[in-house]
């Protein structure tokens, strides 16, 4: 999935590690919420994120956005001014806290869309999960970056509680390093199986990252185009 060129000129100049494809994916993951909750992610660092989501949901239902970082460095300052030239701080309430801590921060609303990107070690990383994809709704989405081996903590924990779970349908990779799939209740044999190829489509696209700087570009975007048609 390719960005849209007004998401592309809006996110110009705001530091961050998202690819074209992963904002993209966040752009579209919140158009398609519905207003069945609201959207949470966990870890901002100067707003790229932040911003992919905004302007997805204004697209769509226009939900809140609860954007949960608690900015330690000198961030914080930049991920402000990032929002407000992308004309998107209405849409966000910054929650400047720990994520273990800060849950009570978004009340009582579910969640419809969750992008887990905070501390990525192993046990920080389950916690997260396990304190916030409670509160996701069924059929709602869950998005982890910098799920390979480059980042083992989430590596792990998108391996063994989504591509592997029973409740969770459509799990798949967005290169370079995002994980996304849709909470169920249960899901099925089928389900399971598709997820499953999606995890060796990941597998194999991550023997190619030590690699990478050395590949075409052309070539590049090709492989990334293939990862998403296996999927």
């Amino acid at each position: 999935m390719s960005a849209p060129t007004a998401l592309r000129e809006r996110l110009a100049g705001i530091e961050g590690w998202l690819s074209d494809e992963e904002s993209a994916t966040l752009y579209d993951l919140a158009r398609r919420c519905t207003g069945r909750g609201v959207i949470v992610e966990i870890g901002s660092f100067k707003g790229r994120s932040t911003v992919s989501l905004a302007l997805g949901t204004r697209e769509g239902a226009s939900l809140p956005i609860f954007a949960i970082d608690p900015h330690r460095g000198p961030s914080y300052e930049e991920f402000r001014e990032n929002i407000r030239r992308a004309g998107v701080e209405d849409q966000v309430t910054q929650v400047r806290q720990a994520s273990q801590e800060a849950l009570a921060a978004i009340g009582d609303h579910p969640i419809e869309l969750l992008f887990i990107d905070g501390n990525h070690t192993y046990d920080m990383v389950l916690q997260d999960f396990a304190l916030f994809v409670p509160r996701v709704v069924e059929g709602g989405w869950v998005a982890m970056h910098d799920t390979i081996s480059s980042f083992p903590g989430s590596k792990r924990v998108a391996e063994q509680l989504m591509y592997r779970s029973h409740n969770f349908t459509g799990v798949r990779f967005v290169p370079s390093t995002m994980t996304v799939g849709r909470k169920v209740g249960a899901n099925s044999a089928a389900d399971r199986l598709r997820n499953r190829a999606s995890l060796a489509v990941k597998q194999t696209a991550e023997l190619a990252l030590p690699v990478r700087r050395r590949i075409p570009p052309p070539l590049q975007r090709a492989s990334r185009r293939l990862v998403g048609w296996l999927q």
